[in-house]
């Protein structure tokens, strides 16, 4: 048996987890250059809450992490101003100059990436998880989607669905979304995202997060029996 903690009384609306990876460059390696942005609330409150803005290259093996920005929920009277700023930044194309100046400046010029049309790898399509897995040749249970700080996919919502973002051959990037008012489906898992306030314990004593009510991730599927287009 499980016994839910005091901490979750005081939540009085739905928790959140929102890790957004957009690509906007691939190199001659394969690996891939994304924009990031990472927030969560934990408690469902309706107050601002920190974000963090920044890039990540995916290769066949990780998720490397580079936090370039990160707006404090104060003073609230600039928040929302800076939060939209910013979310148009992050949702923009990227153009050379500032791909050259993310080379050298954030990368340390210890990567190479150009401007590349990435609508060639863009599929933007909702798949069957069976479907998926016999194109891909691979098991969702067994291999386990990657997301920023180091998360990982658990379960796979009952709808089944998985919606494809990206395929790069041996990386799929996929969107996970389980947020009925703004969908009509449950898309893809939930993560091991940790929640401190929503916390079970098992009959061991042991703390046991129950992650968040509402799970916007985007995964990072490495599927290493498959050659990169």
């Amino acid at each position: 048996m499980f016994s839910l903690s005091s901490s979750m009384v005081s939540i009085t609306s739905p928790s959140t987890i929102e890790s957004s990876i957009i690509p906007i460059s691939i190199n001659q390696k394969g690996e891939i250059l994304c924009k990031t942005r990472f927030s969560k609330n934990e408690m469902g409150a309706y107050s601002p809450m920190e974000i963090q803005y920044g890039f990540c290259i995916i290769t066949k093996d990780t998720i490397n992490e580079f936090i370039t920005k990160t707006l404090l929920p104060t003073p609230e009277s600039s928040y929302f101003k800076q939060k939209d700023y910013w979310d148009i930044i992050f949702k923009s194309k990227t153009n050379q100059q500032q791909l050259d100046e993310i080379n050298k400046i954030i990368l340390k010029n210890k990567y190479s990436f150009s401007l590349t049309d990435l609508n060639i790898f863009k599929i933007n399509k909702v798949l069957s998880i069976s479907k998926f897995e016999k194109n891909k040749n691979t098991s969702l249970k067994n291999n386990k989607q990657k997301g920023l700080k180091g998360a990982k996919s658990k379960e796979y919502f009952s709808d089944k669905k998985i919606r494809v973002l990206y395929d790069f051959g041996n990386i799929v990037i996929l969107e996970n979304d389980n947020n009925i008012d703004q969908n009509e489906l449950e898309l893809g898992a939930n993560f091991d995202y940790h929640n401190s306030s929503n916390i079970t314990t098992d009959n061991n004593g042991n703390n046991i997060s129950l992650g968040f009510d509402i799970s916007q991730v985007t995964g990072i599927l490495i599927i290493n029996n498959i050659n990169p287009k």
